[in-house]
């Protein structure tokens, strides 16, 4: 186990901004972040400074769901299905790709940083050349609508494996497929049921809760986070992570806590053994979840001030950055 002290984390520092952000990502070895939006900006913000001041980028046209930064060369998308390149310095967009025939839900960068992915719902993920804005792939597989209902699937997370050589993306049927990245070939498939209901819901379609997936430092594993949907109503399931042997499909990890919860986000310590898992919606708290791989046990729930949608790790992994409802915090073991 990590020699944190759990039961120092706190918010050191916090800003304010009126709208759900929604992802994030880090200058490297800075507290400089860029962010995304649901007022359909990209913001940059220094948490450096004594009074971190947001300074909002424009150019999507609607929530802007995934960011990430390789280098200098920012890629952002939105469900207005563009990706955007930013110039960073002049603070503008360099490049505008129509990337996709419905919304682009995350972007994932490939550990090179050499490749964006993007997962949308038309049901395709997508590989993009981070220097030329070129599509290098489309990977398939998940099926287009969801069965017996005949309603439209969606794809939800993605995530790439640490050597960059897999890819994996969850859809609303709560299947995660696994591709090889060279090829494009299905490595893995994974079945995740229990976060799926299959009965109508009150909106006459069933709901998948799988929304975050990770894979672990060694790349055996692969993390899901959600909700359990136990009835219609969609509210009352509690909030559920499982850890698979993806390679053999086997369910190895399950956690459940709370009532009205949903996990948003995954992120596995490089070194330890524990997995973080924050809560992004809640009828009743919102919190940092700290798993024990080994133990098979929460080490710690910490309440937290917003529901979070993403974070960000310092090359310590000793400083936390979340972004979620109107916040952004930064979190130590002070």
């Amino acid at each position: 186990m990590h020699a944190w002290n759990f039961d120092k984390l706190k918010v050191t520092k916090s800003v304010k901004i009126a709208a759900d952000l929604l992802c994030v990502t880090r200058v490297p070895n800075s507290e400089q972040l860029w962010i995304g939006s649901s007022d359909f900006r990209v913001y940059f913000l220094d948490m450096s400074a004594e009074k971190p001041q947001p300074v909002a980028l424009e150019g999507h046209r609607s929530y802007v769901s995934g960011v990430v930064l390789a280098g200098k060369t920012l890629v952002s998308g939105g469900w207005d299905r563009k990706l955007i390149w930013w110039d960073v310095e002049k603070r503008q967009p360099a490049r505008t790709v129509d990337a996709h025939q419905r919304w682009i839900r995350q972007l994932a960068l490939s550990p090179d940083q050499s490749s964006v992915a993007s997962v949308s719902d038309d049901m395709t993920c997508k590989l993009w050349d981070v220097g030329n804005g070129k599509m290098t792939r489309e990977l398939k597989g998940h099926e287009l609508r969801l069965p017996r209902y005949d309603y439209p699937n969606k794809l939800y997370a993605c995530a790439f494996s640490p050597d960059g050589k897999f890819l994996a993306a969850a859809d609303e049927l709560c299947q995660v497929i696994v591709w090889e990245v060279a090829n494009g070939k299905e490595a893995a498939r994974l079945d995740a049921k229990t976060f799926y209901k299959l009965d109508w819901d009150r909106n006459n379609h069933p709901y998948g809760g799988l929304r975050a997936l990770a894979f672990s430092p060694d790349g055996q594993s692969l993390a899901l986070g959600g909700m359990q949907n136990t009835d219609v109503a969609i509210i009352n399931g509690p909030g559920l992570v499982q850890v698979y042997d993806w390679k053999a499909g086997k369910l190895t990890h399950e956690m459940k806590a709370g009532t009205n919860l949903q996990y948003e986000t995954l992120w596995f310590h490089p070194r330890s053994g524990w997995l973080l898992a924050l809560v992004g919606g809640a009828q009743q708290k919102t919190s940092m979840t700290f798993y024990d791989l080994k133990q098979k046990s929460v080490v710690k729930d910490i309440p937290s001030p917003a529901p979070s949608f993403g974070l960000a790790v310092s090359e310590n992994h000793d400083v936390i950055y979340t972004v979620g409802r109107g916040l952004v915090a930064k979190w130590e073991c002070a």
